[in-house]
């Protein structure tokens, strides 16, 4: 598991973000509770919450240097946000093929509803539609 954690009191930094140390450990359930998060979308990934009592850390577990984790973690998040990122337009261009075909397949009346002009989405033209 790996984990972020204070090392260094809050009292004893000029930032919240310095003083914490990432370390990678067993998920030791001994101490260590996990609880699924019911959603409503999303459900090919599990969410989860977790709740750590206890549990024993060695100075074997550290990585990189003590009080520098969240910078050591930001260095990895930033390409998880490109990956995102990513993946939001993915859904996004899954979503207007979707609703195209939807549009073009569904009669309204007696007119396929993509015939019908409601609304239009201008999506090459930032501000408008």
């Amino acid at each position: 598991m790996l984990l972020l954690a204070r090392t260094t009191r809050l009292e004893d930094v000029s930032s919240p973000t310095e003083g914490l140390s990432l370390f990678y450990t067993n998920l030791d359930r001994n101490f260590v509770g996990v609880r699924e998060i019911e959603k409503m979308a999303r459900k090919a990934v599990d969410s989860n919450e977790v709740f750590i009592d206890g549990l024993p850390i060695t100075a074997e577990d550290l990585i990189g240097e003590q009080g520098k984790g969240f910078r050591q973690t930001l260095y990895g998040l930033n390409p998880e946000r490109i990956l995102v990122a990513g993946e939001c337009i993915g859904i996004a261009r899954n979503a207007l093929a979707r609703a195209a075909h939807y549009a073009n397949e569904r009669v309204i009346l007696t007119a396929r509803s993509a015939k019908i002009r409601v609304f239009s989405i201008r999506s090459s033209q930032p501000g408008r539609g």
